[in-house]
């Protein structure tokens, strides 16, 4: 890593921009991280909220760039209400979402109207090393990330231990089918997520997971980057995983 905590964060420069009249008028600032930019957006009402952003910022920078650089600059934006941020993300019907990514850019709902009214500062961070990751990663598949069939026991998971998250469950069939049981049961898919990029990274190590990503950067899909970098078929892997999964259910 480039910079040390005394250094890592420096406020590079503070613009108001008053883009509706009223208390809740959209401001405007950029935080410099180590060598990443970030564009902090916030209403006047969430000046704390920004606050607290920056503070932890720089360890969530930290760990999200355990998987490569941020580089350039990730715009983060704080919403004020939980319907603005589904609005902002375009994914209605998610109470349990607080925040989202997308390539450069992460929208969050306010800590003040999360269910308690506030998040402690390990929370927080722990969210954003969340989805400054899922930034990492789709900055390193490239502008085309969609189109790499990236599985989302992948992304999740690679999200969930960067930042440091623990689950209490997972499930094998989660594996094969986790979007449609993701409205119904998302702890379930975040905790089956978290387990398997757990198991990939002790069965191949971290420096083959960087060369999957390098890969996913040249082009490559999902798949066929898979078994470049790690050496096996992507569907026997998740054959090995789901059997590693179901075993644990039987022991539980």
């Amino acid at each position: 890593m480039k910079f040390g905590f005394s250094v890592a964060f420096l406020l590079a420069a503070t613009a108001c921009a008053h883009l509706q009249a009223g208390s809740g008028a959209e401001r405007s600032e950029v935080v410099q991280v180590g060598q990443v930019l970030v564009e902090l957006r916030h209403g006047s009402d969430d000046a704390d909220a920004a606050e607290q952003v920056k503070r932890v910022l720089p360890r969530a920078v930290l760990a999200a760039e355990r998987w490569g650089s941020l580089e350039g600059s990730v715009a983060v934006t704080i919403h004020p209400t939980h319907d603005r941020l589904e609005a902002a993300t375009g994914r209605e019907g998610q109470p349990w979402m607080r925040a989202w990514a997308r390539r450069g850019a992460v929208d969050l709902q306010s800590p003040r109207t999360w269910s308690r009214g506030s998040a402690s500062d390990d929370a927080l961070g722990q969210l954003l090393a969340h989805e400054l990751t899922h930034c990492v990663l789709f900055h390193a598949a490239g502008p085309g990330w969609k189109a790499r069939d990236i599985p989302l026991w992948f992304r999740e998971g690679m999200a969930s231990v960067t930042a440091g998250e623990r689950h209490a469950r997972a499930s094998a069939e989660a594996i094969s089918a986790p979007e449609r049981m993701m409205s119904s049961d998302a702890k379930l898919i975040y905790g089956t997520a978290d387990r398997a990029f757990r198991y990939l990274i002790a069965r191949y190590g971290q420096d083959r997971v960087r060369l999957l990503l390098a890969r996913l950067g040249e082009g490559r899909t999902f798949p066929v980057a898979f078994r470049d970098a790690l050496g096996v078929p992507l569907a026997e892997f998740e054959r090995d995983l789901r059997g590693q999964l179901a075993a644990v259910a039987a022991r539980d």
